[in-house]
């Protein structure tokens, strides 16, 4: 059980990392007018404003 515990802690504890760290680096990224800034955990691009953009595992 406390192996379990351990091992969800550090996911956890990864995941909150890289979404703080690509947050901080979407919030500098500039995008082209006429599109929006969308962020996912795995990345951060561009998307046209009339796209329906979605982030995919």
């Amino acid at each position: 059980m406390r192996k379990k515990l351990a091992v969800l802690m550090f996911v956890l504890a990864a995941v909150v990392g890289t979404s703080a760290l690509t947050t901080r680096v979407a919030a500098e990224t500039k995008c082209p007018r006429g599109s929006h800034l969308i962020t996912c955990p795995t990345g951060s691009w561009c998307c046209p404003n009339n796209a329906f953009c979605v982030c995919f595992p």
